[in-house]
């Protein structure tokens, strides 16, 4: 295994920390066409959580040299 060719985990920790913003919005448009149900409390409160650690730990691991 060479591991020159190893992406760099900083990256990859960044990615997966953004990729909770689209999987926020999936979620609550999912759940909105399944249910009925735009905004209630528990689906507030999960969209915010998901978002809040996309936004901050993208941008903690993003600003790391």
């Amino acid at each position: 295994m060479n591991l020159e060719n190893m992406p760099d985990q900083q990256k990859i920790t960044t990615g997966f920390y953004y990729s909770l913003i689209p999987l926020a919005i999936a979620f609550w448009i999912g759940w909105g066409i399944k249910f009925g149900v735009w905004w209630d409390i528990g689906l507030y409160a999960v969209l915010v959580v998901m978002i809040g650690f996309g936004l901050i730990g993208g941008f903690v691991y993003g600003k790391q040299d």
